[in-house]
């Protein structure tokens, strides 16, 4: 045991290993001894035998916090966030006053998306420390994501008062993201990230904000560089293997994937992801979207509008658009990276189905003007422009849209006010099948992750009368 001991000071892990390992070998029931092998263990990176030695350990003696402490790191630290947290959990019922085990049982529970189990931990025993910074930051960071965001504001104040910093412009950045401003939100985070870059998470939001602002290539370098630092975030790995699973790119998918189902085995998303990489044909794919349920839905009655037709300036409504046949329409203007991406796609539907559906697109306000914040793809492949001060810029602006993008299917604009573009939760990009009783049918963002062509397809063949649904066999009821 004092040879173990000497060996493990002297910074010779594996030797020390083999020593503790012979000990035990005669001294079974030795729970420092135990406990010593699996901090070892998990030093070398060896997780799964550090947690065996820990369990051994505990089972020798069932109420002892410390072991159970380092149980749910080996855990926390190997990406099995749902079992770390068990493992707080009960470190905290037999050593309540350690603060260290309450922010790690925090975290977990903040990593899988618990927020109110971080805001009831952390509340209580908030006004106990006022000064700690950690305990702002966490219970910040879940009240924001709880849509508490002024409760959530007064920990970003108090963060702020200790001077600027990465936290706090990382809390202001999400506040942001959540209340779907995403280009303010790549600004605070890109900020953040100057003065920290590893700070957990960030680069993980960096990632969101950016796949929700167009640029989904940018979006792989942000959550890579999580990865790299944060192995155990789950919004990286997530929307990092959707985006390669969209590309094709199997076998890269996979990794981050798995991971993600280790971190949050519940989740939906998830496991709909695994389905699709299993099934290697790109169909199904169904994700939890960063920003959530945007938009009308299918069954919801499609708002009446009056735009004006680009070109003439007659007015058009959606009771005209529909009279005689279902109509798709899509929302978007040049500015918007999904938009130009998708266009192409929606022209060969254009095409192909012109004379059973209308298409029209109701040119929006530009999603990334030179007064807001520019798209990095946009910067990259030269886009700028300003934005519409009146209607005859933004027919301009629409004019250049079509030509660029040799729209086939008619341009109409929405008001200076964007009334339109509110009423459908349309901006930056989006597209809605109407039937002619003004029900919408089909609803998609216009994003690589969102926008599947071949649904759209199938939601105008169906409202079309292309196709009829099949009857169910005779004696299926």
């Amino acid at each position: 045991m004092q040879h173990a001991v000497e060996l493990q000071q002297q910074g010779d892990l594996e030797a020390a290993v083999k020593s503790y390992r012979d000990f035990l070998a005669v001294r079974p029931n030795e729970i420092a001894a135990r406990s010593n092998l699996g901090v070892l263990l998990a030093r070398l990176g060896r997780f799964d035998e550090a947690i065996a030695e820990y369990k051994k350990a505990l089972d020798l003696e069932p109420g002892n916090a410390g072991v159970s402490l380092n149980l749910g790191l080996a855990y926390y630290k190997s990406g099995r966030i749902p079992e770390a947290a068990a493992d707080f959990f009960k470190a905290r019922e037999r050593a309540p006053g350690n603060l260290q085990i309450t922010l790690l049982l925090a975290d977990c529970q903040l990593r899988m998306g618990h927020n109110d189990a971080v805001i009831e931990l952390l509340r209580p025993i908030e006004q106990q420390h006022p000064d700690d910074l950690a305990i702002a930051y966490l219970l910040g960071t879940a009240l924001i994501r709880d849509s508490q965001v002024q409760e959530g504001q007064r920990r970003v104040d108090r963060i702020l008062r200790n001077g600027d910093s990465a936290e706090a412009r990382f809390l202001l950045g999400s506040q942001m993201f959540f209340a779907g401003d995403f280009p303010s939100a790549v600004k605070q985070f890109a900020s953040a990230i100057d003065l920290k870059p590893n700070l957990p998470g960030l680069q993980s939001f960096y990632g969101q904000a950016l796949l929700n602002t167009g640029d989904p290539d940018a979006a792989i370098g942000a959550f890579q560089k999580e990865l790299a630092s944060n192995p155990n975030d789950f919004a990286a790995n997530l929307y990092l293997a959707e985006i390669l699973i969209e590309r094709r790119k199997w076998s890269e998918a996979e990794p981050p994937l798995t991971r993600a189902l280790l971190i949050r085995p519940d989740s939906t998303a998830a496991r709909q992801d695994l389905a699709t990489l299993k099934a290697r044909d790109g169909n199904g794919l169904s994700a939890e979207r960063p920003n959530g349920e945007r938009g009308l839905r299918p069954g919801d009655q499609a708002p009446e509008f009056t735009v004006s037709r680009m070109g003439s300036g007659d007015p058009v409504t959606l009771s005209r658009l529909r009279k005689t046949r279902p109509v798709v329409l899509v929302f978007g203007s040049y500015t918007c990276p999904n938009f130009r991406t998708a266009a192409d796609s929606l022209n060969k539907l254009y095409a192909e189905y012109r004379s059973r559906i209308g298409f029209d697109l109701i040119y929006i306000r530009e999603a990334h003007s030179t007064a807001d914040w520019q798209s990095t793809r946009n910067e990259r492949e030269g886009v700028v422009l300003r934005p519409a001060a009146n209607m005859g810029e933004r027919q301009e602006h629409a004019t250049m849209c079509v030509r660029k993008l040799h729209l086939a299917f008619p341009a109409l604009l929405d008001g200076m006010t964007g009334a339109v573009e509110k009423a459908y939760s349309a901006w930056p990009s989006r597209a809605y099948v109407v039937d002619r009783s003004g029900r919408i049918v089909f609803s998609t963002g216009l994003s690589e992750l969102d926008f599947k062509p071949d649904r759209l397809e199938a939601a105008i063949r169906t409202v079309s009368g292309t196709v009829k649904e099949k009857s169910p066999p005779r004696g299926v009821q």
